[in-house]
């Protein structure tokens, strides 16, 4: 049996540069451990908090794990595609997954997971932020950089009881059954990672087994639009909150669309089930600022405003531009969006092309591949060009680009006063945002 990580506290951190790796280096540090870590050279949001928190990052080699009692890993990681995970696996260290971390932290603590397809990141930094408004002692690891903090963590002292763990828990390849909360919320069902879950039946089980999971005396909050979601519910053996869109509080909040207001009201109503007062949870909703990539302003290029976002499934899109066209409703929007996965892209494709019609001019690069597809060359079957033109048909001006480093210089051509323009995608679209307000 693997021992705690409480054992060792000299500690490797293997592809350290992920949000999630780099926000718990931060609750390791701030907890008594000794953190170095390794990654790509490729340019992360995480390098200036790595920077700040002061741990030594390099790049891949087998000799960077000596002097390390134990090596932590990300699940993109594994003996067979990383020289530093087969020599320590060779050297017989302690290896530990991010997950299994994460739990052993988690599990010893009143755990407060969110889970859901869409909005789950906003949702969890959400209601971490209020907690620590409310002066709770809060751990929290979310899967992007909070504006409010600089980072995707709150580093709060796990060696006191009153501790609260709340976390961003993906359901990517079932991670979020390590998991074992004391409370839960659920935003949303719709299906997604088709690379590992090959029916929406599949999808869907492990939401089950997700809210099965649930401690019989804790909670689980849900909303009532999802019809899949409330089937879902029924398998916790949990208290069931269900947050009613005729009983939605309107929260005066700086992050904009009516997806915001559901993810706020899903945080508040744990933070009134956990015992924070109704004026104080308000207050912390309302003092968020947001986080990096989720309809976060970049600055301006030709008088139009730049936004970029983390969307990379159609719903996220639809909700994203829908917002944008609240915000803005006399501006044309420009959307450029990259395709993550080209299972997704295969999977959703129809779904792709159905998803701008809050957009006037749309830009598609080309996919940007998981490390799983770039080994295996998993690109056959997309057609982006085909895409270009099923938005076309929708009275669209659409145009395949797909180098992102091209496509700078033709949207600044078409951007002015009179519109608004958005980057999507979960791969390194963000880039062209930065460019075109004239930032490296």
């Amino acid at each position: 049996m693997k021992k705690s990580i409480w054992k060792y506290k000299k500690i490797h951190m293997i592809g350290v540069k992920g949000v999630g790796m780099t926000a718990l280096a931060e609750v390791l540090l701030a907890n008594g451990f000794f953190v170095r870590g390794s990654d790509i050279q490729e340019h992360f949001m995480t390098d200036e908090v790595l920077a700040r928190l002061n741990v030594p990052v390099t790049d891949f080699s087998a000799a960077h794990i000596q002097g390390s009692d134990a090596v932590v890993h990300s699940n993109a990681y594994n003996a067979e595609n990383n020289e530093e995970m087969k020599a320590a696996q060779d050297a017989h260290m302690p290896i530990f997954s991010y997950p299994e971390v994460v739990a052993e932290f988690f599990n010893a603590h009143h755990g407060i997971a969110v889970a859901g397809s869409h909005g789950k990141t906003t949702t969890t930094a959400m209601l971490s932020h209020l907690l620590q408004y409310a002066e709770r002692n809060v751990i929290s690891i979310v899967g992007s950089k909070v504006v409010n903090w600089g980072c995707g963590a709150i580093a709060g002292d796990l060696k006191k009881q009153d501790a609260l763990f709340v976390l961003e828990a993906d359901e990517y390849k079932e991670a979020f059954l390590n998991y074992h909360p004391k409370g839960a919320i659920i935003t949303n069902i719709d299906y997604d990672h088709p690379d590992y879950y090959r029916r929406p039946e599949d999808y869907q089980a492990a939401f089950v087994k997700f809210a099965a999971s649930i401690a019989p005396t804790g909670f689980l909050v849900i909303g009532d639009s999802d019809a899949a979601l409330a089937e879902i519910a029924r398998s916790a053996a949990c208290k069931v909150i269900v947050m009613r869109k005729d009983d939605m509080a309107a929260f005066a909040l700086q992050t904009p669309g009516e997806h915001n207001q559901q993810n706020a009201n899903l945080a508040y109503r744990v933070a009134l089930e956990l015992g924070v007062p109704a004026h104080i949870a308000r207050a912390g909703l309302e003092d968020f600022k947001g986080t990096s990539r989720r309809l976060e302003y970049i600055g301006e290029s030709h008088a139009a405003p730049v936004f970029d976002d983390y969307a990379h499934h159609p719903t996220e899109i639809r909700a994203t531009l829908g917002a944008l066209k609240a915000k803005y409703p006399k501006k044309r929007i420009v959307a450029i969006f990259q395709p993550h996965t080209y299972s997704r892209t295969k999977a959703l494709f129809n779904d792709f092309a159905a998803a701008f019609s809050d957009a006037e001019t749309v830009v598609l690069a080309g996919v940007y591949a998981s490390a799983r597809e770039k080994k295996e060359g998993s690109g056959n079957g997309v057609d982006m060009e085909a895409m270009t033109a099923m938005i076309n048909k929708k009275k669209k001006k659409a145009v395949f680009i797909e180098d992102i480093a091209q496509i700078p210089a033709y949207i600044a051509k078409r951007l002015g006063a009179d519109a608004v323009a958005v980057t999507l995608g979960a791969g390194d679209i963000w880039q062209v945002g930065k460019a075109l307000v004239g930032c490296t």
